[in-house]
């Protein structure tokens, strides 16, 4: 008797952000190495597209953060929810990823389960930093959560959530990352006053944040410039995918490079940094580029995020080792002379880069190593029906 074939299994992904489509291409090829044929369709960006998925809706229409920023796109938010919706009711969708942008996944997750699919969610809402009320949403509308952050499984068990711990997803480029030859290198740049130094901007990856941080670091790079007259300070700025390479040299103005290399090379040659508050923060330190933080929002953003979060940081690296390994500028205090005095700070005192490269040390450690999607993509086949399977 010929054994019956085994269905194809449909997986929907959703990634909101950079952040997430590059997630989302990496989850891609840890399912494919377990099996070939999977179908993937997704609401996501570039990285995804270059999988091969099947886009249903581009994320660029809906990568906006803040209360008055998601009013202000409303209507493309609300066409790419029903595109999304109409495709999981007749798409023959078997699983539901959603990767981090709660403002759109969570729904998108309760409307799976409304369909009777079943979610893995991939990087939690940050719960315990704010919204702690979604919670029980959270639990009825997720089958299970895939954590990345390491106080992160203890605190959603104990609120009755089913978890799987992934690892941090940047571990899978730098978990074998070169560390100290690096630190050395940066280093004996640093300490050679013949040499040029290279100071990164990486201002964020959506157009609001880009906006308001880039002219304030661009003029935050210029002071140190200035400042250090006899030493050759070149400035690179990151240019996030999908962001215009000539809208990113208006704001910048004259005089900086504008790379859109990969960070993790982009960051092998930098000496030191201002980054936007995220996931580039956290990629900086565990790469061990000194930077300080920078974060700036709208009034309105920035008056209810004060009520609402419970944290005492906002950068990521902070938050993981419970103390200040990196300095946070916010709102007033991420104007270009704070930001410069920081840097000439890191740049002027060893005994305060070799500080920040131990705390960055322990900071690679506790975000665990590299095998996070081929942990994801498990998880999700355990959900498949054994038929499905294979």
């Amino acid at each position: 008797m010929t054994k019956p074939v085994a269905p194809v299994p449909h997986i929907f992904l959703s990634c909101g952000e950079a952040s997430g489509d590059r997630y989302g291409a990496q989850l891609v090829a840890a399912l494919r190495r377990l099996r070939p044929d999977v179908r993937i369709s997704a609401l996501g960006g570039p990285a995804l597209a270059l999988t091969g998925s099947e886009i249903v809706a581009a994320s660029d229409e809906i990568a906006v953060m803040g209360f008055g920023e998601v009013v202000s796109r409303m209507r493309p938010i609300l066409r790419t929810r029903r595109l999304v919706w109409r495709h999981l009711t007749a798409g023959k969708v078997d699983v539901v990823v959603p990767i981090d942008f709660p403002g759109f996944n969570l729904a998108l997750a309760a409307h799976a389960r409304r369909r009777g699919l079943p979610v893995f969610y991939v990087v939690p809402p940050q719960l315990w930093a704010w919204g702690a009320w979604r919670l029980r949403k959270l639990r009825r509308v997720v089958t299970k959560l895939g954590t990345i952050l390491p106080f992160e499984p203890e605190w959603f068990r104990a609120r009755g959530l089913d978890v799987v711990h992934l690892g941090h997803p940047l571990m899978e480029d730098y978990g074998e990352y070169p560390f100290e030859a690096r630190r050395r290198a940066r280093e004996q740049r640093l300490q050679d006053a013949q040499l040029p130094i290279t100071l990164g901007l990486l201002p964020g990856s959506r157009r609001q944040e880009i906006e308001r941080l880039l002219p304030v670091m661009r003029v935050a790079a210029g002071m140190v410039q200035s400042w250090l007259a006899r030493r050759r300070v070149s400035v690179v700025i990151s240019q996030a995918p999908g962001f215009p390479a000539r809208d990113l040299a208006d704001l910048a103005g004259n005089g900086a490079v504008i790379s859109d290399e990969p960070l993790p090379l982009l960051l092998e040659r930098l000496d030191v940094a201002l980054v936007c508050s995220g996931t580039a923060s956290l990629e900086a330190a565990l790469a061990g580029v000194p930077h300080a933080v920078a974060y700036r929002t709208s009034a309105l953003n920035y008056a209810v995020a004060r009520r609402l979060v419970r944290v005492p940081h906002i950068g990521l690296a902070n938050l993981i080792l419970q103390r200040t390994l990196v300095a946070e500028h916010l709102q007033a205090g991420a104007e270009p002379l704070h930001l410069a005095n920081t840097l000439l700070n890191l740049l002027n005192a060893p005994g305060r880069r070799q500080e920040y490269y131990r705390g960055c040390t322990e900071l690679r450690r506790r975000c665990g190593g590299a095998g996070v999607w081929r942990r994801a993509a498990r998880a999700i086949w355990d959900l498949l029906e054994p038929t499905q399977r294979g």
